[in-house]
């Protein structure tokens, strides 16, 4: 929907608090103001206008200097959610946009910084960037739209860019980002601008009005470009991409930069050129590794874990105690680069043709030439586990549920929500304790991501297999004692129960993402819950109202938002092929798969078990005596190669199973990139698994 126009309502919260601020005269802003001294400007001589121009510039550094304290917090703001695994996303249209799609891809190769960290949203896409497509900055509805297929969560940071600071695109995206519990930071050009009102940090650099009026490519698009090359500068800098002034982590990809860090070995070690490129070429160009391989006397294996430990910091590395050195008979020697022999593999959701390489359990090349078998994708990821392999997760001891997570790993399931059906809080509580063990990592296992509690603040009309008994209503002193208990990282609840919004709150304040579902709640009470904070829809379709025409319910308002991660069962069995497809068709991009698979899955159970309540196996599902469906029998990769079989592009379907589950939690995974961990799947044009691949090592599936 165009901001512009004004009778058909806005589509999401997040449109509607864009959309909702009163219109403004552009005549007004600073940034179209004309300056009376330059009525002839068109009469100057070249030389003249150059000088101009030259003079003119120094209000930049000015109006810089003036937002120092804004431009600090907001380092700082980045700084924190890159650490903690979030994104760096710049949004904007024109100029503005252009100049963000710039920084981003310069941060790559300068600082090394992981695909995907740091983002760039143009509006009307890449191709806007060399053909301007400037209508398209009045579009709130696309802003909003371009948030929710980023699938922005409360870990990462969003950047509006507006030098006006009421381009309508920029202000959807900032008000989804804040609807989604991002942090948000506004830069514009112009004082008090909507921009700035809506952003958690603006930053304001106030150049004034341009040479040629209105024409803020000029300074109002160098200042921009200098507020983006701080915030990512001082954010890598902050994060160790440096040493002193040095760019110790960039990418030796070129000639150039091959040079550049020669240089840069020889400047902090002292040694000799020669020497230097030796040590870059036994560690693989990696600047920081062959500083500390020659600063140590290390090998590059030794170096590497020297880095590593000391967080990416090199300055830490250099001044961190001298580690054990093992003999040389048992030092783990540099494993070789080793291609997977496929014939293609997912990158980024399209299919790319070519083997892959991996080397020190990473991906680092794809597309590569040669013939082999199978298609090579991320390993899968399931946000709803409640047993497998014959263990439960709520009652399973901590060596039962190793193993469980072992028998996981060989389906193809590299990392999982282990999900607790209500019980007793003390129950939940000692589960929560062992779960927290069982984070460990190990490279026998899939990795638990963190912990689901399905309940107990859930409908009594709506309760599936859970046990009215203990379902409870909202308590925010239980919920706080479960969130103490152990890694919780999702919760479902019934949004219209009293005392839930409340619930939402605090979820969202922990960084806990809550979910919707098993609920009677009508329409207006599910877009309460995601206006409190929710962010995603449990099992769609499963233990919710149908769809009617006239009491839509949830599932229609969480099919209709753009901000609405939806999770779905496509065992064959809990949602119909004609309602997986409408799901598909609403919201493709948003939607995942789960498997809420059961103890019984993987095993001859002739029952199944949720926690203490057991249900029976009969003609490949579990349900209770009275027909209700009791959670799954099939795991993930089941319903990978059931949409496959419904016709489902290959690439769309591990979409489903492998990074739209990873951003729900809103962390990274999910992709195979070149740099990303070697956890990995090759899968049969069916979509079937038949090879595990987990940090580079295959896993035997016997």
């Amino acid at each position: 929907m165009s901001a512009a126009t004004g009778d058909t309502p806005p589509e999401s919260e997040a449109e509607a608090g864009a959309a909702a601020r009163p219109p403004e005269l552009i005549s007004g802003l600073a940034t179209e103001g004309v300056r009376p001294e330059l009525d002839e400007l068109d009469a100057l001589s070249a030389e003249e206008i150059v000088r101009l121009m030259c003079a003119d510039v120094f209000r930049v550094p000015e109006a810089l200097a003036a937002a120092a304290p804004s431009l600090a917090a907001a380092v700082d703001t980045i700084v924190d959610r890159l650490a903690s695994g979030g994104r760096l996303i710049y949004v904007g249209a024109g100029t503005a946009g252009r100049v963000g799609m710039l920084d981003a891809a310069e941060a790559g190769p300068t600082f090394n910084s992981p695909p995907g960290q740091i983002v760039a949203v143009l509006a009307g896409g890449s191709g806007a960037f060399v053909s301007a497509v400037e209508n398209l900055e009045d579009d709130v509805a696309a802003g909003v739209a371009a948030m929710g297929e980023l699938a922005v969560s409360p870990a990462d940071v969003v950047v509006g860019i507006s030098a006006s600071g009421r381009t309508p695109y920029v202000l959807g995206a900032l008000a989804a980002a804040n609807a989604a519990g991002a942090s948000t930071v506004g830069v514009a050009c112009n004082a008090a601008s909507p921009l700035s009102e809506a952003a958690g940090i603006a930053i304001e650099v106030l150049v004034g009005p341009e040479i040629v009026a209105g024409s803020t490519r000029l300074n109002a698009g160098s200042a921009q470009k200098a507020v983006l090359n701080i915030l990512s500068t001082a954010s890598m800098i902050r994060l160790g991409k440096t040493y002193g002034n040095l760019m110790v982590d960039l990418r030796a990809t070129n000639d150039k930069l091959r040079d550049r860090a020669a240089r840069i070995v020889v400047a902090v070690t002292g040694a000799s050129v020669e020497e230097a490129l030796a040590a870059l070429e036994r560690s693989r160009w990696r600047p920081k590794v062959a500083i500390v391989l020659l600063a140590r006397g290390l090998d590059p294996v030794a170096a590497e874990e020297l880095v590593v430990r000391s967080g990416g910091r090199l300055r830490t590395a250099l001044e961190a105690p001298a580690p054990e050195v093992d003999l040389p008979s048992t030092r783990r020697r540099p494993r070789a680069p080793r291609r997977l022999g496929v014939a293609a593999a997912v990158v980024g959701g399209a299919l790319v043709r070519g083997d892959v390489e991996i080397e020190e359990g990473r991906v680092v090349a794809v597309g590569l030439p040669g013939g082999g078998v199978g298609i090579a994708a991320p390993g899968l990821i399931d946000l709803q586990v409640n047993g497998y392999a014959g263990v439960a997760a709520l009652t399973g001891s901590l060596e039962e549920l190793e193993a469980m997570s072992e028998a996981l790993l060989r389906t193809g399931v590299i990392a999982f929500q282990p999900t607790l059906v209500t019980a007793e809080p003390a129950q939940s509580i000692q589960a929560l304790a062992r779960l927290e063990r069982l984070r460990r990592p190990s490279p026998r296992r899939a990795r638990v991501l963190g912990v689901h509690l399905e309940g107990p603040f859930l409908s009594p009309k709506r309760p599936g297999i859970h046990p009215l008994e203990l379902l409870r209503p909202p308590d925010e002193a239980l919920l706080s004692a479960l969130l103490a208990a152990g890694p919780v990282t999702m919760v479902t609840l019934a949004p219209e129960l009293p005392g839930a919004l409340a619930l939402i709150a605090v979820c969202r304040r922990r960084g806990v993402v809550v979910s919707l579902g098993h609920t009677a709640a009508s329409a207006a009470e599910a877009e309460a819950g995601f206006a409190a904070g929710a962010r995603a829809v449990t099992h769609l379709f499963n233990a919710m109202p149908p769809l009617a025409a006239r009491v839509p319910g949830l599932a229609a308002v969480a099919l209709a938002r753009d901000d609405v991660a939806i999770q779905l069962i496509a065992d064959g069995t809990h949602v119909s092929d004609p309602m997986i497809r409408l799901a598909f068709a609403a919201a493709g991009r948003r939607c995942s798969l789960v498997s809420d698979v059961l103890s019984a899955g993987g095993s001859a159970e002739a029952t199944a078990r949720l926690g203490d309540v057991r249900v029976a196996v009969h003609e490949g599902s579990a349900r209770r005596a009275d027909g209700t469906i009791a959670g799954a029998l099939a795991a993930l990769p089941v319903g990978l190669a059931h949409l496959v079989g419904m016709g489902f592009p290959l690439e769309e379907a591990v979409q489903a199973v492998t990074e739209r589950p990873a951003r729900i939690l809103g962390g990274g995974g999910g992709r195979l990139l070149p740099g990303c961990p070697a956890d990995l799947v090759v899968l049969d044009d069916a979509g079937l698994v038949e090879r595990v691949v987990l940090a580079g090592r295959e896993v035997e599936r016997a």
